[in-house]
């Protein structure tokens, strides 16, 4: 079963976005593709004002 991003503040979850075909990984507080430096960091999806967290 894949990872998922999930607010702390409703507990709603969703799943982490995928990019070249991968799931994201967590780094320096942003998304960051692992199998290509060209796609770079994408923010962190948002929830209840607050950045949603990998459980």
């Amino acid at each position: 079963m894949g990872q998922k991003l999930v607010c702390s503040v409703c507990g709603r979850e969703q799943e982490v976005p995928t990019c070249c075909d991968q799931s994201m990984i967590l780094k320096n507080g942003y998304l960051l593709c692992c199998c290509s430096k060209d796609c770079g960091y994408q923010p962190i999806p948002e929830c209840c004002g607050k950045k949603m967290v990998y459980n």
